[in-house]
């Protein structure tokens, strides 16, 4: 009799651990899609963009500048909140093998950014790396002092710009690196970062016709 009890016992405590382990299963799931929904939320509605063998779309709520100089495309949003300034997004590509390496690009972004306590900003950047339709793009992410190129970025001459916000990227494109630099006042700046990265999650390789 103690014997069926126990075994008893042992199937109903394992059939709780295991409605346990699905229940946080769920979650996690729940989560995730959650994410994916709010992506997907973002209207990428604006003048698609060809080079360097891909193809992206930005917003459709930026106000678009088109090229010009050294940027392929330049973008603007906000100010919201109480900023008075908006944020801006750059695309630069150089050609192939041009404009340096992946790291080299995000250690160079990271030093454009100082903290206010004086610490290291390599400590705060958050760094990530994800594929986009089959092509790796690294992103990295901070706040703090932005030392702004003033004149143009050979002039030499730069203002800092206390409470901003950048989000850099790096695309691995088929004819070579693209990079993408946003900047800003930090909530405009970090508002116009949700469309910033749903805009780099949809980039695709661009079809042979277009390149």
């Amino acid at each position: 009799m103690k014997q069926i009890i126990t075994l008893v016992v042992a199937l109903a405590v394992l059939a709780f651990v295991g409605c346990s382990s699905n229940e946080s299963g769920g979650q996690s799931q729940s989560g995730a899609q959650s994410g994916q929904v709010a992506a997907s939320n973002i209207e990428l509605g604006g003048q698609p963009v060809t080079l360097a063998g891909i193809r992206f779309t930005p917003p459709t709520r930026w106000k678009d500048f088109g090229p010009s100089g050294m940027r392929k495309a330049e973008y603007a949003f906000g100010p919201v909140d109480d900023d008075t300034d908006s944020a801006t997004v750059a695309v630069y590509y150089f050609g192939q093998n041009q404009g340096g390496g992946v790291m080299d690009n995000i250690e160079r972004w990271i030093n454009q950014m100082s903290m206010p306590d004086g610490s290291n900003p390599g400590t705060k950047a958050v760094q990530n790396t994800f594929t986009a339709d089959g092509m790796k793009v690294h992103t990295v992410e901070l706040s703090g002092t932005y030392d702004a190129a003033m004149g143009g970025p050979m002039s030499g001459q730069s203002e800092a710009m206390p409470g901003y916000h950048m989000t850099a990227a790096v695309l691995e494109g088929p004819e070579g690196n693209v990079f993408f630099k946003l900047t800003g006042p930090q909530k405009t700046a970090e508002e116009m970062t949700k469309g910033f990265m749903a805009m780099l999650q949809n980039i695709k390789k661009a079809p042979a016709s277009a390149m």
